[in-house]
């Protein structure tokens, strides 16, 4: 009935196989797309927190501008990786960054409020929810023999494009003023869309109403009942809700605790979130080469890391303390991402866009959690979110230890 839109598909007989060469292609500007837009998310969600305590904004309220973005992305991602699946990676994406671009735009209003930004952030998390799962789906279908490494690359990716996100913010505000970053993140902006529109390759997949019979849809639907309350599932979701929780704690939380501190200022913690993100990417380096049946040993160090981590935070305020933390940090939050990203990734052949999507969706559980309630913890103590982080990483702990034990004794991952 519908005419195919795309020029090649990946595993439909009667249309024309996707050649090597196109998909090398798509792999690169996936990367490249990805570092751009986390670059332009990580000066967003720095900016945002810290703009509003600017404007007399109270720790709640810093809390609420990176938990809005959480509370929608707890639906965006779910929503964005079935529109991916059903449109195609290529329609997705140029959909979604001219949305991205016009949200940005709306940060320039002179008369931003609280309010005003809070509910930015919202929009924020409605776009970029598009923009992942795409991403994600896209490499890991691209690349099926390896799976990891590629969902490595996206996550090093990702998280070097947050690398110089503190720099540019801190250089722009001092220099040109407070919103002078969000000139610079719209014009990424426009050179990812660019980049999507002149080089990836569009490209279709066989759907689930094409496969091949009906014995084959009846398997594909039983694999995914099965696993989306599997041990493996869980773990994953746990893993990434905790990812969700220490990451916007550090990113929303930190640099105005910091400041708080004597003898510590702007430039220390600017400097030492470039050591959590640097670390980080290199946790994702490291675990893109693991085998997959390493993914839940990762993860379980991550949520002990995160505890040991979160503890320093809590309890030393000296400089060198404090930056050994985020080291841990960094580690701990690259596992738990990575390797949760992975075991839902890869336990499905036809929607990886869908898939990829719910566990975004889960990680805006954390996303959202972590900056409303350590927000409000913030307004007692600037220590106390990171207790909240060391007794969430043992709660989850706890909680992963016999589902791994299950996990491996049923399928042995």
């Amino acid at each position: 009935m519908h005419e195919p839109i795309e020029p090649f598909c990946l595993d439909d007989a009667e249309k024309p196989d996707m050649p090597e060469a196109a998909k090398r292609r798509n792999r690169l500007v996936a990367y490249i797309a990805t570092f751009l837009v986390t670059f332009t998310l990580g000066t967003t969600e720095i900016f945002a927190p810290w703009y509003v305590g600017e404007l007399g904004g109270t720790g709640f309220e810093m809390g609420w501008a990176m938990g809005s973005f959480g509370i929608v992305y707890m639906i965006s991602p779910s929503l964005g990786g079935r529109f991916s699946d059903r449109v195609g990676r290529r329609t997705a994406l140029l959909v979604a960054t001219v949305s991205y671009v016009l949200v940005l735009i709306l940060f320039l209003n002179p008369f931003a409020s609280p309010i005003y930004l809070i509910i930015i952030r919202a929009l924020e998390g409605l776009v970029y929810g598009f923009i992942a799962p795409s991403n994600q789906a896209m490499l890991a279908e691209l690349t099926p023999e390896a799976e990891c490494e590629v969902l490595g690359n996206f996550s090093t990716a990702w998280s070097a494009g947050m690398i110089f996100s503190p720099f540019v913010l801190t250089f722009m505000e001092g220099n040109y003023g407070p919103a002078s970053s969000i000139y610079i993140v719209i014009g990424i902006e426009l050179v990812m869309l660019g980049l999507i529109a002149g080089f990836l390759q569009g490209y279709k997949r066989k759907s689930l109403d094409k496969t091949s019979s009906e014995n084959e849809l009846q398997d594909n639907s039983t694999e995914r009942t099965h696993s989306k309350t599997s041990p493996r599932f869980i773990v994953s979701y746990l893993s990434i809700m905790l990812w969700g929780v220490v990451s916007t704690v550090i990113l929303a939380l930190f640099p105005g605790y910091v400041e708080t501190l004597p003898s510590l200022t702007t430039n220390d913690w600017g400097t030492m979130l470039l050591i959590w993100n640097g670390v980080r990417t290199g946790a994702f380096i490291v675990t893109a080469r693991l085998p997959e049946k390493s993914m839940s040993t990762v993860i379980l160090i991550g949520a002990v890391l995160s505890a040991l981590s979160s503890g320093v935070l809590f309890i030393f305020i000296d400089f060198w303390m404090l930056a050994i933390a985020m080291v841990l940090s960094g580690i701990a939050v690259g596992f738990c991402y990575l390797g949760a990203l992975y075991l839902i990734v890869s336990a499905t052949k036809i929607e990886k866009g869908a898939y990829a999507g719910l566990l975004e969706s889960m990680g805006g559980v954390g996303l959202f959690l972590g900056p409303i309630f350590g927000g409000w913890l913030d307004d007692f103590s600037g220590a106390l979110p990171y207790l909240m982080c060391m007794v969430l990483s043992i709660i989850v702990l706890v909680g992963i230890i016999p589902l791994l034990i299950k996990e491996r004794n049923s399928r042995g991952i």
